[in-house]
């Protein structure tokens, strides 16, 4: 779905309002408030899944008092669930922005265990879920969630929770570039002047995950790319800085950013 002049300028304002937020992290629960008003929600999380583990490693919500809180009844959820949109994220591998009423019907929903002994007395109902990345036992994600009683989530809403994607990647690269930065060694020696790398954003983007620990699996569900594509540019960046290996490439990146 195209969106309209109106949703674009809505979606433009959220980005200029989310960049002024001076967070360390690329979620937070001040940019989730921001989504929430975006597309108007009862509560917005972030999460990550570990599918193996049954548990979910962590969870960010948009109330700032509950910011990196646990969920409290994981038990009680994976003893009833997973819910049916990580039943098809795990079937599918589909991260596009998916609706709960696209996966099951609203009868058979209500029927569900999970649904009935789980979210429905958080009176929880409509669900909205943009994966982020995901690998083959674990998953990250946005979710949007609506009370009993307020309309589905729209088309309207998917295609702007889709339009955000890049943005998302964008803080997320950003935050590994800044993590990589902060932990390097101190006091290592720089050279006095280091020359301008010339690499492509997208080069640059993912020589900051590489130098924050990603493998080339973790970073391609990162940028929504084939690991091929990520072993390429990673060759291009070789040949572009006169390095053989990844943690070469990543010390280069860190040099740079030290002198400029």
């Amino acid at each position: 779905m195209q969106l309209r002049r109106a949703e674009v300028g809505a979606v433009l304002d959220f980005l200029a309002e989310v960049d002024e937020i001076d967070d360390q992290e690329p979620y937070s629960a001040g940019l989730l408030a921001r989504l929430r008003d975006l597309v108007p929600s009862a509560v917005v999380l972030y999460q990550e899944v570990d599918l193996g583990a049954r548990r979910f490693g962590r969870v960010l919500s948009d109330d700032p008092g509950g910011e990196d809180a646990d969920i409290d009844d994981q038990a009680l959820y994976w003893t009833l669930g997973p819910c049916p949109i990580t039943d098809y994220r795990i079937r599918t591998s589909d991260l596009t922005a998916i609706r709960m009423s696209d996966v099951i019907g609203r009868a058979r929903w209500h029927e569900l265990a999970i649904y009935r002994d789980y979210y429905r007395p958080y009176d929880v109902e409509s669900f909205l879920d943009l994966g982020l990345a995901a690998g083959r036992d674990w998953h990250r994600s946005v979710v949007l969630m609506r009370e009993r009683g307020d309309a589905d989530y729209s088309e309207r809403d998917r295609s702007v929770l889709e339009a955000l994607r890049p943005h998302l990647r964008a803080r997320e690269a950003r935050a590994a570039l800044r993590d990589a930065l902060q932990n390097a060694p101190l006091g290592a020696a720089l050279p006095a002047a280091a020359p301008e790398p010339n690499l492509t954003a997208r080069e640059r983007e993912i020589v900051a995950l590489v130098a924050a620990g990603r493998t080339n699996a973790e970073i391609a569900g990162a940028l929504w790319v084939a690991p091929g594509t990520v072993k390429k540019h990673l060759e291009n960046v070789y040949v572009k800085l006169g390095v053989g290996s990844r943690a070469a490439a990543a010390s280069r990146l860190r040099e740079q950013f030290s002198v400029s």
